[in-house]
């Protein structure tokens, strides 16, 4: 999911990453780079999915379906290319 969106679903259950880094006493930098995936904290992730009603799974998807969910590059011959077909 996209940093923005997390915020978003936070925002909607009445809370700011900065309210989450002080309930959860730690530097509102390590929230933040835990909601734009620059870091990776269980505890936080965690507390992040039981705020939020979602899967941490679904938060942050495993890197292969997060490159599958933001790929811009169109099906067509380059892929095909790419991919070693004709």
């Amino acid at each position: 999911m996209h940093p923005e969106q997390i915020k978003a679903a936070l925002r909607m259950k009445g809370i700011s990453p900065t309210a989450l880094a002080s309930e959860m006493r730690v530097a509102n930098s390590s929230v933040s780079q835990v909601i734009s995936g620059r870091a990776v904290s269980a505890r936080i992730r965690q507390r992040i999915a039981e705020i939020t009603g979602m899967p941490v799974d679904m938060l942050w998807p495993p890197v292969n379906e997060r490159h599958a969910l933001h790929s811009t590059r169109p099906e067509g011959a380059d892929a095909r290319i790419a991919r070693g077909a004709p």
